[in-house]
């Protein structure tokens, strides 16, 4: 179906120009301050017209912290010249432990300016400071608290009760990095915030490795009181986010759209996904201006976005959201091996978004890897947590993502020393690949990725069958029977979707092919049922059917908010001590299920089975993966209600 397309993609290629590219966008987006971002997006300009790609545009969305887009409310801009943290010991000696000319990291995004001469003051330390038990405001009042926390977990309870400000020697679990200082790119009031808007408390943190951070124990074990300086010259202030994008034009209006979040500090987050964005869209150009591929039916754009902000600032230009088919995210993909905490992996679209383009993906990827069998790469289901947040049904865009999970995630060991070349030359081919087949789809093709659906869906059965055999102990058979008819359901819904690359008129000839492939996904999975059913000594049993009932079954909701929700709307004094939800993959799901047609019990019932471990949850047990203060799923959408993200 595509190894021809594959081999032409090959010399085009090159991992070590895309490391290169890696290598200009880190340079630049290492310091993280908005001029930073600006000039980095030219760099990123500049290479798309010189890839030969058309309609090359910088767009600006507003960085004024209050402008919203969807529910996620805009940063405020920031630039940081210079910031400084000595500790002073005896004889009027000054020790630097952090500086940020040194060590971008060393200083928290959107960090407040001190004084111009500095903040002097006594330092201690509290290990977590969210633990009450272990200090009074008296304990904090006027110091520089040292701590373990992760410093926007505890910005404002520090702060609000008279700290000067942070210093923390926090790190990701798992990264056992002894010598890396963590990045920290959150910094609102709300724990589960990101960026600084203008209702947020002002204040500083600066962080340091833990080997220094263990030093530093040491020191105020062994010392009655010690002493620091905190220097931090910067500044807040309305601005913009700019945002590159290009495109290789199609003959018609549709669009194919591959993005990934430039202007974050690493390299292999994402600097590395934006240069096998380049990489691709090089490869793909060439080929086509050299005449080796037809143009593509349907243009191919390459979007380079602040992560989740300004991809919902491009969704809410509606005519461009509405135009496109598909999506892929490329986010985080090339850290080395002996650095990952998980293999590449392939994050599909969420159940409510059932499609085609998985399996395309998928077998391109099967394709792809096997020339490189020293890589691993998985499947993995939905996670929301980057800009394959489009897959939201309310802006309906089926986007898988390519990534990985490095152990120098958000810290300063993600330098291009840490990228694999070779990984970004397949995972280029990959996106290649993936984004030309869908702008070229015609009949043939629209039929054979049918097949690739229905052959995806048939192998996941399977799966699943041994999958609820082995949780029989703890799961009654009958959860296990409605979960394999749901899935059956699931995956018979995506063959269909291949129709849609299709203009309306053409599509009825094709039909009857795909309803055959939709009746083999359903046989499969009634035979994995009837084998559960034998294996676990009850042949042709036919479980109970799920029949919502309650005050949930006669409720409808709508929603009213494009995008994940984040409670940025929503004056903090009104949350009812409610955290913003934005990564919830529970709320995620749950909120995809609801279109206004589905009751809540159904939408509930659906999640829950989605993200299913060893049984399917009830609502109330369900909403507690959302907020664990909730009494009742009830209870959180009235919530959701009254504060216009919902309506029934």
């Amino acid at each position: 179906m595509f190894q021809d397309l594959l081999t032409l993609l090959g010399p085009q290629l090159d991992g070590h120009r895309s490391f290169d590219d890696a290598s200009a966008i880190h340079s630049l987006d290492r310091h993280f301050t908005f001029s930073s971002f600006h000039e980095s997006a030219r760099l990123t300009a500049d290479r798309l017209r010189a890839a030969g790609l058309s309609s090359v545009e910088v767009l600006e969305a507003p960085a004024d912290g209050r402008t919203i887009f969807g529910d996620w409310m805009m940063p405020l801009a920031w630039e940081a010249d210079e910031a400084t943290f000595d500790i002073l010991v005896p004889e009027h000696r000054a020790e630097r432990i952090a500086d940020r000319a040194a060590i971008p990291a060393s200083l928290a995004m959107w960090s407040a300016p001190t004084p111009p001469k500095g903040v002097e003051a006594e330092l201690i330390y509290i290990e977590d400071p969210a633990d009450r038990k272990t200090w009074t405001p008296e304990t904090v009042r006027g110091k520089i608290v040292f701590t373990s926390a992760h410093p926007h977990s505890v910005k404002r309870l520090l702060l609000e009760q008279g700290a000067l400000g942070i210093l923390s020697d926090h790190q990701p679990r798992d990264a056992d990095l002894p010598d890396a200082v963590a990045w920290v790119n959150a910094w609102s009031d709300d724990p589960g915030g990101w960026a600084q808007t203008n209702r947020d408390v002002l204040g500083w943190s600066f962080q340091i490795s833990p080997r220094r951070g263990a030093q530093l124990r040491g020191q105020l074990e062994t010392q009655e009181q010690l002493r620091a300086r905190a220097v931090v010259r910067s500044s807040l202030h309305a601005g913009s986010i700019p945002t590159p994008t290009g495109v290789i034009p199609g003959a018609g209006k549709e669009e194919i759209l591959i993005l990934g979040h430039q202007f974050e500090q690493g390299a292999v987050d994402n600097a590395s996904g934006c240069a096998i964005m380049l990489e691709a869209a090089r490869a793909l150009q060439a080929l086509i201006s050299e005449g080796k591929l037809p143009p593509p039916r349907r243009t191919i754009r390459f979007l380079f976005v602040s992560e989740c902000y300004t991809t919902l600032f491009w969704a809410n230009r509606a005519s461009r959201a509405r135009r496109t088919v598909a999506g892929l995210c490329i986010d985080a993909p090339c850290g080395v091996m002996d650095l990952a905490l998980r293999p590449l992996e392939i994050s599909v679209n969420p159940h409510s978004q059932p499609t085609c383009v998985d399996a395309l993906l998928l077998a391109i990827a099967r394709e792809v890897m096997a020339a490189a069998p020293t890589y691993p790469w998985a499947e993995r289901p939905f996670a929301m947590g980057t800009d394959n947040l489009i897959a939201d049904n309310t802006i309906g865009i089926p986007c898988p993502w390519i990534g990985s999970h490095s152990r120098t995630w958000h810290s300063s060991a993600d330098t291009p020393e840490v990228l694999d070349p070779r990984s970004q030359e397949l995972v280029a081919r990959i996106a290649a690949a993936y984004a030309y087949l869908l702008a070229t789809a015609d009949h043939n093709s629209v039929l054979d990725f049918a097949h690739l659906a229905a052959a995806r869906g048939k192998a996941a059965l399977a799966a699943a069958g041994i999958t609820e055999l082995d949780r029989l102990p703890e799961s009654d058979l009958n959860d296990s029977l409605l979960q394999l008819a749901y899935l059956a359901e699931h995956h018979a819904q995506a063959p269909p979707t291949a129709l849609k690359l299709l203009p309306a008129p053409e599509r009825s000839h094709l039909r009857p092919q795909i309803r055959a492939l939709q009746r083999e996904v359903r046989r499969a999975g009634r035979d994995e049922a009837a084998g559960l059913a034998r294996r676990a000594g009850r042949p042709g049993h036919s479980p109970l059917p799920h029949e919502p009932a309650g005050v949930l079954a006669t409720i409808h909701p709508r929603r009213l908010v494009t995008g994940p929700i984040t409670f940025d709307r929503v004056d903090p004094d009104q949350r009812q001590g409610r955290q913003g939800p934005r990564w919830s993959p529970a709320l995620f799901a749950l909120l995809n299920w609801c279109n206004g047609r589905r009751s809540l019990a159904e939408a509930s019932h659906s999640a829950a089975r989605e993200l299913r471990t060893t049984h399917t949850l009830s609502p109330d047990e369900f909403v507690k993966q959302i907020d664990p203060r909730s009494p009742s799923m009830l209870d959180y959408f009235e919530f959701l209600r009254r504060h216009n993200y919902v309506t029934w």
